[in-house]
């Protein structure tokens, strides 16, 4: 095989890059602090790829390849890592796209998290939904925030993923993990059959349809703890999201249920350190405190930001995030001015200086 893939992997490891891209007469790539960068290497053929392929893909996986032109799949070589793998067709040439997923699971802690994401952890029922584009960090933090559960308290936790990402260990908390397509057929079915099995804790890996969404949301009703994802940019994105997924005449009794049961979301973006060797995660997070609710309730969910703006219960806005990285020294002031939304704001923050917006928001 002309395509050394081992040492590839190898070196992708060894310098924590996030992805390696296989292309059908292309070098390697790989996607290193963010950045994509070109391998040192002859262009690989499509011979390599459907060797390695064969190798590595499960047989059940094979035909979406071929009949719907791609498939995901997880792959784990060692005791070391797993990655998150996705074949497709880009103009009849064959490609791939490898995310690595370190086995260790990092802490809240070793990523840096503010302090309220471990009290979002602690919490026993409700929904908590993490948000941010895709590769911004947000099965990470998910991880960090299951394992802090599984490391502190005794309950049965049950993920339907797909595919699984990281693997949780039993450690005072007892651990299922089933993979759609494998294990389960949809993510509906798997919350469906979930809601039998005895769960404290539900992690679903995405939200993508109404079905699964009016599932999730009852199962937060009836006192489990669920996780789930989207891809939005921000809290009032993620509710409006959530809202268009229903006919309007529904709306008014959703927002009521989020009110009731939806606790926090958390969005993200990876923005990097100060060096720049690795990212760190800069977040927006709104806790749905009386405030929040009542917005909701009353069809106002574009005061959110306001509210968010206060740093009231663990809130903050993006550009506040930012401003405590650049102040802590995590990141350069450079760089966290490629992700502000509001310059003027951003500097105030670092400076640590508050207008009377921040202060007062909608109760003001």
């Amino acid at each position: 095989m002309a395509l050394n893939i081992k040492a590839l992997i190898e070196a992708i490891y060894s310098h924590s890059a996030s992805d390696l891209h296989l292309v059908q007469d292309s070098p390697p790539y790989v996607r290193l602090d963010g950045v994509m960068r070109p391998v040192q290497a002859p262009a690989i053929g499509r011979e390599d790829i459907e060797q390695f392929l064969r190798q590595v893909m499960p047989a059940y996986v094979g035909e979406d390849l071929e009949h719907r032109r791609g498939a995901d799949f997880a792959w784990q070589p060692d005791g070391r890592m797993r990655f998150r793998v996705s074949a497709y067709y880009e103009r009849d040439r064959l490609r791939m796209v490898m995310r690595l997923i370190k086995i260790k699971i990092a802490t809240i802690e070793e990523l840096d998290l503010p302090e309220v994401v471990r009290t979002i952890a602690s919490w026993e029922r409700g929904m908590v939904l993490l948000t941010g584009v895709t590769g911004s960090g947000k099965s990470t933090t998910l991880a960090a925030m299951l394992n802090h559960i599984n490391e502190h308290e005794s309950r049965c936790i049950i993920t339907i993923e797909d595919p699984i990402e990281m693997v949780h260990p039993n450690i005072r908390s007892l651990v299922s993990q089933r993979e759609v397509r494998r294990d389960v057929e949809s993510f509906r079915h798997g919350l469906v059959q979930a809601l039998r099995q005895d769960p404290d804790v539900i992690l679903i890996g995405e939200m993508r349809d109404p079905e699964t969404i009016s599932t999730a949301l009852r199962a937060a009703e009836t006192g489990h703890y669920v996780f789930s994802t989207l891809h939005t940019s921000n809290a009032i994105h993620t509710v409006e999201r959530i809202l268009a997924e229903f006919p309007e005449n529904e709306h008014a009794l959703l927002r009521e249920q989020l009110a009731n049961n939806l606790r926090a979301t958390v969005t993200q973006r990876l923005v990097r350190r100060t060096g720049g060797h690795g990212r760190v995660a800069a977040l927006e997070i709104m806790v749905v405190n009386d405030t929040i609710r009542k917005l909701f309730i009353e069809d106002q969910v574009t005061s959110i930001a306001t509210v968010i703006r206060e740093r009231r219960d663990g809130m903050m806005m993006f550009d506040q995030h930012l401003a405590d990285l650049v102040r802590a020294g995590t990141i350069e002031e450079a760089e966290a001015l490629r992700y502000v939304e509001d310059d003027a704001a951003f500097r105030r923050y670092v400076k640590g200086r508050l207008s009377s917006a921040d202060r007062g928001g909608i109760i003001g």
